[in-house]
């Protein structure tokens, strides 16, 4: 299962070959089945992970709901961002919306590999690059005033997730109801354009 991330990972900047045994050496396979907590709040993200196989969706808790912060499926990384640069206990869940394999790397071991190969950092930078670039994206999407635009965003940006996530989260992290979701989704239906 390796092999994607090495793939991945080589088509940012070549991997030498002591830096991909150590890539192999320092990844932990991680297996969680579906809705399986990978991080609960007050807990300290000691671990960023290349999802191999799945879907997990970041959330916290506003009085007593849930609201989806982030959905990442293969190809992503996950991890808490404040709580695994701080080193300080994070205020997120992530959890595992199907059975998932991640790829997890220690944040000592990340820091090892970073002092010891310049292509380490620059996979490190290009992965960070393209985290803040979808999170602007995101950003930007959900300050939209109209659910309908929102929806549809969502819809053209990230079809395979709405047939893999259910329903419920997707409304939170859209910022709205599941009813007014499943208006947005009837009116879509009928509408002459689509």
């Amino acid at each position: 299962m390796l092999a994607t991330l090495l793939k991945y990972c080589n088509a940012i900047c070549p991997v030498p070959e002591e830096l991909e045994n150590d890539i192999e050496k320092y990844a932990e396979l991680k297996e969680y089945k579906k809705d399986g907590l990978i991080l609960k709040p007050g807990m300290v993200a000691n671990y960023a992970s290349f999802v191999l196989k799945g879907v997990v969706r970041s959330y916290y808790l506003k009085d007593g709901e849930d609201i989806t912060t982030k959905f990442l499926q293969e190809g992503s990384t996950i991890t808490s961002i404040y709580s695994f640069y701080s080193r300080k206990p994070g205020t997120e869940y992530i959890m595992a919306l199907e059975n998932t394999t991640l790829a997890s790397f220690h944040y000592d071991n990340m820091q090892q590999m970073y002092n010891k190969y310049r292509e380490f950092n620059v996979i490190g930078r290009v992965i960070t690059e393209r985290y803040l670039f979808f999170s602007e994206i995101e950003l930007y999407n959900l300050r939209k005033t109209k659910a309908e635009d929102r929806y549809l965003f969502f819809e053209k940006h990230y079809p395979q997730l709405m047939q893999r996530v259910p329903l419920k989260y997707i409304a939170t992290y859209l910022g709205m109801n599941l009813e007014t979701l499943s208006r947005v989704r009837a009116r879509k239906k009928i509408s002459p354009s689509s």
